[in-house]
């Protein structure tokens, strides 16, 4: 399932855990890194070809906006 257009739920793709499209990075952990601080451009830099600011700041408004829930469960 595409959500926006950046993200995706795929039972295949991590354990159907949201992730961006294209790739096998969570949500979860990039909402993490910006909770700690960093800014998207920072995240964004960890991830060079794979994630974008606009795909960082999407997943940012769709969670702070209520659209979607993405918690990681804890280990």
């Amino acid at each position: 399932m595409q959500i926006g257009k950046y993200l995706i739920a795929h039972p295949r793709i991590c354990g159907g855990r949201l992730t961006f499209r294209g790739t096998r990075i969570k949500v979860a952990d990039v909402l993490e890194m910006l909770d700690s601080g960093m800014t998207p451009g920072q995240v964004a830099s960890n991830y060079p070809g794979l994630v974008s600011v606009e795909a960082i700041q999407e997943a940012a408004m769709l969670v702070g906006n209520g659209v979607i829930c993405e918690i990681e469960a804890a280990a």
